[in-house]
């Protein structure tokens, strides 16, 4: 898993346009995953997984809230759920099935009938199938929907299914295989995207491009992909200076990206590339100072508040502030509950402050194979809320 307060907060931004428009009123928990190719998938839970190769490879942030609102369809439609249901159904199915073609078999002395065993296999599967086909015909419609509904034009998504049909080579499939293919052939999507009439909508919110473009260049840097022509002006910059740290060169790095500071002074997040990279280099003090300005700007940025923390100078602090940082932060360990970064400094700052129960927990966490019946233990005996809570994650 990727973690990005930036990106994170850019998703939620379209969830929240798709789900404006819709009727799907439950919260969705966005994971970003490292995977080159474009692909997004949710789970009956209402998380929404995306890759990285999708925010890489979507044209702009239009194509990107269609896949994503092709998702959130399987969310509203309760797709998930019946597809989880639908598999038990033909397990059973499958299984009795099998059971009476082995015992007819046996009782009638005829064992060429364990061929419909083979039969029903195939009989099932093609039912899955079809069954899964109809449901992602139906996201899809909800996606165009969805467009239509927030006068976005549907060009760039067409533009989109022509970068994934190159990237999957499906036209080099045979066509006996395609057939049990779960999501429609590209002809079906393209047709599914003019099934109304064309709209001539021209509504592109550029604010939003623009931040998709950089949030774009950023992945595209930190993954090393070399398709700079999805690139142009200042994300080209941006994706230079961070490239140019990754080689070794900060001074050349820190050229571009001070110049894009100055001229986007309200993109704080260029500001936490630049502690990153600071970071990187060993400049923990001055890394840490652009990370308190972005975190006065974002509160709730835990992965910045992460990076502070883990290199907390335990010779600045008094016990009032080491109290605070402790309390403050426990919400780090629900975040990035087995980071060994993490962990060792809440060690180490619950033996500067004496918190036994504190140490003696982070003592079996130590552990490469802790047992849980240890936790339970001081589950039990804890009055700490705090630490109960903690310890629920681990138990």
């Amino acid at each position: 898993q990727i973690y990005d307060y930036q990106t994170d907060n850019f998703i939620k931004n379209i969830n929240n346009k798709i789900l404006s428009v819709n009727n799907y009123n439950k919260e969705i928990n966005v994971k970003i995953i490292h995977d080159n190719f474009p692909n997004a998938f949710v789970t009956e839970n209402d998380d929404l997984f995306i890759s990285s190769g999708l925010l890489i490879n979507s044209p702009d942030y239009i194509a990107l809230l269609a896949v994503i609102a092709h998702e959130i369809g399987h969310l509203e439609n309760y797709h998930v759920k019946q597809r989880k249901k639908e598999i038990e159904n033909l397990k059973s199915v499958n299984s009795f099935g099998n059971l009476l073609a082995v015992a007819g078999s046996m009782i009638i002395q005829r064992p060429e009938l364990i061929n419909t065993i083979v039969f029903n296999q195939t009989a099932i599967n093609n039912l899955y199938l079809k069954f899964s086909k109809e449901q992602e015909i139906e996201a899809d419609i909800y996606a165009v929907n969805t467009l239509d509904k927030l006068k976005l034009p549907k060009k760039s998504v067409i533009t989109f299914l022509n970068i994934l049909e190159n990237k999957t080579k499906f036209d080099q499939i045979d066509d006996e295989l395609k057939k049990f293919s779960t999501h429609p052939l590209f002809k079906e999507r393209y047709e599914i995207l003019e099934y109304k009439e064309e709209n001539n909508f021209e509504n592109i919110d550029i604010s939003i491009q623009n931040e998709f473009d950089f949030i774009k260049a950023k992945f595209m840097a930190y993954t090393d992909n070399k398709e700079l022509n999805k690139l142009s002006g200042d994300q080209k910059m941006y994706y230079q200076a961070i490239q140019l740290s990754l080689s070794g060169n900060l001074l050349e790095s820190l050229k571009k990206l001070n110049i894009l500071i100055f001229k986007y002074e309200d993109n704080f997040f260029l500001l936490e590339t630049k502690a990153d990279i600071l970071l990187s280099f060993g400049y923990k003090n001055e890394a840490i100072d652009f990370y308190k300005q972005v975190l006065q700007k974002y509160p709730d940025n835990n992965y910045v508040r992460f990076n502070i923390f883990i290199k907390l100078n335990f010779s600045n602090l008094d016990i009032t502030n080491a109290e605070e940082m402790f309390s403050n932060n426990l919400k780090l360990i629900q975040l990035f509950p087995y980071n060994v970064d993490l962990l060792n400094t809440y060690y180490n700052l619950a033996f500067y402050l004496d918190y036994k129960e504190w140490i003696n927990f982070f003592k079996i966490l130590k552990l490469k194979k802790y047992q849980k019946k240890q936790l339970k233990e001081i589950y039990l005996k804890t009055k700490d809320n705090n630490l109960k809570k903690i310890i629920k994650i681990y138990i």
